[in-house]
């Protein structure tokens, strides 16, 4: 009971640890007085939250020297717009400009990576006899964007009809119309027209 009791303490002591440093605060009011020679004891200050910021940050694109710069890019524009009167000592407002920069960063990555899949998963290409491709060669695809595949294609399936789901199905395991029509117990056209119909939402969603 005690150790737990102690371990709640420890978490609660790591998560609203106090990073306020008044003095920084102070270098920053004179900056925005018009002190330009106090910057470099700003940057001196400001090391360990710019270390913090990157270290085993990873976003696709971006080398630990890239993050460190765009990190400094953000204490520049931090030190602009940091308004005290806001109940915000400057390292809580950096780094919370900090975290939503970053942020940013990897969901327009990630926008970018769902584009490149909308465009690379199009329904349209292949024989006419064998249906339209249903989304990329599996080979294509890396590992650490299967999850976007996933859910692109999940996202996509709530489109459907069953009946189009099973077309739809059916064609990106190769089978021709006509058998797809056997299979399903309908005609090669309700086929052909399911799988219009599935190319067509494809593309008024996704492309």
């Amino acid at each position: 009971m005690k150790d737990n009791q102690e371990n709640e303490k420890m978490i609660q002591k790591k998560v609203f640890k106090d990073i306020s440093d008044p003095v920084i605060d102070e270098f920053i009011q004179l900056f925005q007085s018009g002190d330009r020679t106090v910057f470099p004891e700003i940057i001196e200050r400001s090391e360990r939250l710019l270390k913090k910021a990157v270290y085993r940050r990873f976003i696709k694109g971006y080398e630990q020297d890239d993050l460190y710069q765009e990190a400094c890019l953000i204490l520049v524009e931090s030190i602009k717009k940091f308004n005290p009167s806001k109940g915000m000592s400057f390292n809580q407002f950096f780094s919370l400009s900090l975290d939503n920069h970053f942020k940013g960063l990897i969901r327009r990555n990630n926008a970018l990576k769902r584009k490149s899949f909308k465009e690379s998963l199009s329904l349209e290409g292949t024989l006419e006899e064998k249906g339209y491709q249903l989304m990329a060669e599996t080979g294509s695809i890396q590992p650490e964007d299967q999850p976007i595949v996933n859910e692109t294609m999940e996202e996509y399936i709530r489109y459907l009809s069953d009946f189009e789901k099973e077309v739809c199905l059916y064609c990106y395991l190769g089978y021709p119309f006509d058998m797809i029509a056997d299979k399903l117990r309908c005609t090669k056209k309700q086929v052909m027209n399911a799988k219009h119909r599935c190319t067509d939402k494809y593309r008024q969603h996704f492309l």
